[in-house]
């Protein structure tokens, strides 16, 4: 029973006492004694010791006890809040899971105080193998195996529609990146010769297969490890494609928003006053017309002339829905 005692002191510890909220050995012995376990003050104080000497910060005062260090901070349980309650991908139901799970690392003080500042409301899809299909695919990959699922896309109905007429899609999986509030899955499917995203919540139904994945390197410029980051920052929007050095001419006032896009090694140079020079390396796809069109005026492609003329099309055909 010591031991049970022991652990629900520290169950107390941490759901009643913060930094702002002490107990003292008398509130402690109270609601000891509330749960089913009496005992008396020195006890107490030898469990407190104890579970001391383990590593908890248990502090102690002129006033009483108080947990002090936990897993997480107060700032990084509201950060992973905002998060997960952001994420499309998380459906509403799992959003409330896990904001249950990761309140639960704090004090029910804290999590009041919480309550208000992590209401993010937005839109949630409802795939509710979300967290299967992340497990599945991170197993495949690890065992550098292919994987196989169906794949669902919103019809004007508002239902589910499976591609390719429910055959399955079979793919070399090479990592997962999650990229403007949405998670994909990279990969080689099987017959073509370039890599693919696919939006993880559209994915249903995974399975791990007997053959091994293909290289990497028989299907993109990377060597025998895949770099996912270097990957996402040049596929804009998630659109693949073959990776080009763009040269841009832009309007002072979107440094920061280049900068942010695609980092700060990226070449730059003035151009006047009002301009500057930027080289990017970026997939040529509509992804990246998209990205520079939604600019208008304050950015021209330069170089390559093939990229430019892309641009140009986009922005002539939108203006023609006006005329």
């Amino acid at each position: 029973m010591m031991k049970v005692r022991m652990l629900v002191l520290l169950d107390i510890l941490h759901e009643l006492t913060d930094e702002e909220h002490i107990m003292n050995s008398k509130s402690l012995l109270a609601e000891l004694n509330r749960r089913g376990h009496e005992t008396d003050r020195r006890s107490v104080y030898r469990d407190i010791e104890a579970l001391t000497d383990y590593g908890f910060d248990i502090v102690t005062t002129s006033k009483g006890f108080y947990l002090r260090r936990r897993r997480f901070t107060l700032a990084e349980v509201m950060l992973l809040i905002s998060a997960v309650q952001a994420a499309p991908f998380v459906t509403r139901s799992k959003t409330d899971q896990l904001m249950e799970k990761l309140t639960g690392f704090l004090s029910v003080y804290q999590q009041e105080g919480i309550k208000n500042a992590s209401n993010i409301s937005g839109v949630k899809f409802g795939n509710e193998e979300v967290y299967r299909t992340i497990e599945m695919i991170n197993c495949g990959i690890a065992a550098k195996k292919k994987i196989s699922f169906l794949y669902y896309k919103r019809s004007i109905m508002r239902r589910d529609v499976v591609q390719r007429r429910g055959k399955r899609y079979n793919v070399s999986p090479y990592a997962m990146v999650w990229v403007q509030d949405r998670y994909y899955l990279i990969a080689n499917m099987d017959g073509k010769e370039d890599i693919i995203n696919f939006r993880l919540d559209r994915i249903r139904d995974v399975r791990i297969e007997d053959a091994p994945v293909r290289p990497v390197s028989e299907v993109s410029d990377y060597g025998d490890e895949f770099d996912a980051v270097d990957y996402a920052s040049k596929c804009l929007n998630m659109f693949g494609g073959e990776v080009k050095r763009i040269t841009l001419r832009c309007d002072m006032a979107l440094l920061n928003e280049l900068f942010d896009r695609f980092g700060e090694e990226i070449p730059v140079r003035k151009d006047g006053e009002e301009h500057f020079i930027a080289r990017i390396e970026a997939a040529d796809s509509d992804g990246t017309v998209n990205w520079i069109c939604q600019f208008g005026s304050k950015i021209e492609v330069t170089d390559p002339p093939e990229v430019r003329e892309r641009v140009r099309e986009r922005l002539v055909s939108a203006a023609a829905l006006y005329d």
